[in-house]
């Protein structure tokens, strides 16, 4: 079975960056403003349509460097042991690689990501994919991903995206797999983004060894070149849920919105708890769920629909005299929940003064 790397680069980067999309192969596609359709499963885009209409886009700065592994990578320098000496794409020199770059990876699917970062480019203005939905629609129903006056999710619009001067994405296929590249230490400090090598010149590499139990990427696409044009690394992606509701950061499938309420994050809490919930829904009159009663040390979880707007929880600690209320409101959730759920954690030694918290948020 083909390893799903898109997949495996998306799960590592959410690791520390949870909004992100990796575009492990590079392609150069994916763009603010690009219309397509992210498998889930492989992480994978497909572009439908190249921009949006009438698209604006904003630089932002970044960091010079990105760096992000597994945690069986490791990467060692070492004098490089290439015979010969070679014509520097960097600086039309002739030299001798004088460094050589490997990475060993201990586990198969382990990954290195390597890279100088160019910058940022974000849409302008979100409110465009509003606007614009008519015509989403049409470029979703023709690939069919769009029915019934809605579209589909996992359609959507590329809304950031990361840009990378240089680098690499390096794979592995098997259990302690190697991966190296050689060149002068000033182009391989450019290609990486790295300090504390001197030299000048551009972001070059002038060998690869590259066993066939490893895949790579890499920016310039091969060896004797100079990377000219900054390529993505990462993108954040919108999609759609009914009633013309946008998902601005979309990560996943999302189905039904999930809020879980747990009464066991510490030991100490020993309320009981009444909670409910209450929404609005188009078209219907407002619903309301509960109350239910959790007792320290237990949970509760409510399913709610995606169209669910103005949604309120309450909590009620039932206390000796009055019973204290606390509550949290959402104007729509779908837009506001990230990966649509949120997990609220109780707290309290009763008859002692309650608490709670939002995990994701507070």
């Amino acid at each position: 079975m083909s390893i799903k790397w898109n997949r495996l680069y998306t799960d590592l980067l959410r690791g520390s960056r949870s909004t992100l999309w990796g575009n492990w192969a590079l392609n150069p596609v994916i763009k603010p403003g690009a219309v397509g359709i992210i498998d889930p499963a492989s992480g994978d885009f497909t572009l439908v349509n190249e921009a949006l209409p009438t698209v604006q886009i904003s630089n932002v700065q970044q960091g010079r460097r990105w760096a992000i592994s597994s945690k069986d990578v490791s990467r060692r320098e070492t004098k490089a042991n290439v015979s010969g000496t070679v014509i520097d794409p960097a600086t039309g020199a002739q030299v001798k690689p004088d460094l050589t770059l490997e990475w060993n990876f201990g586990k198969e699917e382990s990954i290195a990501s390597e890279f100088a970062l160019h910058g940022e480019q974000r849409l302008s203005d979100l409110a465009l994919i509003h606007d614009q939905y008519d015509w989403l629609y049409a470029q979703a129903e023709k690939v069919g991903m769009a029915s019934n006056g809605r579209i589909a999710e996992g359609f959507g619009v590329v809304t950031s995206v990361i840009l990378a001067s240089s680098g690499v994405n390096a794979g592995a296929k098997s259990k302690n797999a190697k991966f190296a590249l050689s060149g002068s230490a000033s182009g391989l400090n450019t290609l990486l983004g790295e300090d504390g090598i001197s030299g000048k010149g551009g972001a070059t590499f002038i060998s690869i060894r590259d066993t066939a139990s490893v895949e790579s990427h890499t920016l310039p696409a091969q060896d004797g070149q100079v990377a000219t044009i900054p390529l993505p690394v990462a993108y954040s992606f919108a999609s759609f849920g009914p009633d013309r509701m946008i998902i601005p950061i979309w990560v996943r499938k999302v189905g039904s919105l999930q809020l879980h309420v747990d009464s066991k994050a510490t030991s100490a809490t020993t309320y009981i708890t009444k909670v409910s919930i209450a929404y609005d829904l188009p078209g219907e009159r407002r619903t309301t769920v509960g109350p239910m009663t959790i007792s320290g040390g237990l949970s509760h979880n409510f399913t709610i629909p995606l169209g669910a707007r103005n949604l309120d929880f309450s909590a009620e600690f039932v206390n000796l005299g009055a019973n204290q209320t606390l509550k949290r409101h959402w104007a729509t959730p779908l837009s506001q929940w990230v990966g649509g759920s949120r997990t609220i954690n109780l707290y309290g030694t009763w008859p002692g003064s309650p608490s709670m918290r939002v995990v994701e948020e507070d």
